[in-house]
This record gives structure tokens, sequence and C-alpha cells, in this order.
């Protein structure tokens, strides 16, 4: 896992736990980073891509690095949202998630991938199939999507649909943004678990931040990060 801190002198602190495949080099993620580091020193959290156990390689590491932060607000995008919703440390204000991977949207019907996930395979041999641009965003670079994962382990699989079975409550102070034509993620499972006065809808793919109505949504995303769900 790799963490990295952006501090132009801001006073308070910001996680940020991107999705999976997300890294700060590319260009949209790291205008995600700027917007945020306006007002946040921000502590940028890089998932690793091919895990065979969630709680271990993600949500504990992340965990232990929270708990030396003092009071914060969490922004977490997809994979990062399934990590940040384990996330128990007591110095968490708010909890702004993008597009957070609480369910699935696989084109594989369920008894095929309830077979798929049982097989004792940590290598990628299961096809994304939906991280191209247009599920992605309209802004995705060719540089971003080729150097996103195209395929996932069957153990990879079976650690994050176990994790997404086994969710805790959401919190009071969590708040969503997401887009109701996702091909990554289910809407369906955000509405679940999110009363819709604390959702905000936006049209574009499973990234807001590749996707060109960005602009007209991140200053609520900064306002969530402030004062959660009064922001909407």
């Amino acid at each position: 896992m790799q963490i990295r801190v952006y501090d132009d002198g801001a006073e308070q602190d910001c996680l940020l736990v991107l999705g999976w495949g997300n890294r700060c080099r590319h260009e949209n993620v790291q205008w995600l980073v700027d917007q945020v580091a306006r007002e946040y020193r921000t502590h940028v959290v890089e998932l690793p891509t091919h895990i065979t156990d969630l709680q271990r390689e993600w949500v504990d590491p992340v965990r232990e690095y929270a708990a030396d932060l003092d009071q914060f607000p969490v922004l977490a995008h997809s994979a990062g949202g399934l990590t940040s919703a384990f996330l128990d440390v007591p110095g968490v204000t708010n909890r702004v998630y993008l597009s957070p991977w609480w369910g699935s949207d696989l084109p594989i019907p369920d008894p095929v991938l309830d077979l798929v996930t049982s097989l004792p395979v940590s290598k990628p041999i299961v096809p994304t199939g939906n991280l191209d641009g247009e599920g992605i965003g309209d802004l995705a670079t060719d540089a971003q999507l080729a150097d996103g994962p195209d395929a996932a382990s069957p153990a990879f699989l079976r650690t994050t649909r176990r994790a997404q079975a086994r969710l805790p409550p959401a919190r009071d102070d969590a708040v969503a943004f997401c887009t109701l034509t996702d091909r990554v993620v289910d809407p369906r499972a955000i509405g679940r678990r999110l009363h819709a006065d604390r959702i905000r809808l936006y049209q574009g793919g499973h990234e807001l931040f590749s996707s060109s109505s960005r602009e007209r949504h991140v200053d609520t995303v900064l306002d969530a990060l402030e004062r959660g769900p009064d922001a909407f």
C-alpha cells in the first residue's frame, strides 16, 4: 500500500482512499487530489491491486495509518469506499463516498460467479470487461485505461464479495455521489445503505473525477467533507 501526503499548509487532514487501480500519476486522479488539497492536508491511499485478503491487505493498513491522525474527513472512491466502510477509528468526522463498491454489477450470472470464486486461484484470470472509457468516464485518458487492471483473481473476487456481505451499517455522517448508469458498481447497493437524501446523483461514468460533470459537483464534495449530510 502506498500513501502520499499532499501538504500545502492546510491545518486539517483529509484521508482520501482511492479505488481499485487508481494511482496519483493518473491525470484525473491528480485533478481530484488537487481539489481536495486546496482545503486539506491530503493523505492519499493507493490500494494494492491484486489481493487475497481484504481485511489484512486493505482495511488493517488504512486503519493503522488513520489512527495516527487527529480529526479528519474521509473521501473514498469505489474499492476505497468498501475499505473505508470498515474504518472505525475515532477521528473520522464525515465520510464522503464516490461510487462506493458496496455491491457489484458484473456481467456474470451468480451461479457462475459462485463457482469462479470458489476456485483456489490468486492469479488474475477473470476479465473485468467494463473498465473501459465509456464505463469509467468520458475524460478517462488512454494512459489511465492502459494502466488499470484488466482482470481479477477468484481470490480477489471472493474476499471482496465476503466483505460486501458483511458491511456494517452506514454511519450517520456518510453521504455518497453516484450515477445510476454505473457499469462497475451496483447503484442499488448504495441505495440500500443510504437514504435518498444522502445520495447525490451525477451524470457520467463510474469515476466522477473522470467525468465531465465533475466541475458541477466538486464544490458539493468539498462541502460534504466539511459538513457531512448537511451539505445536501
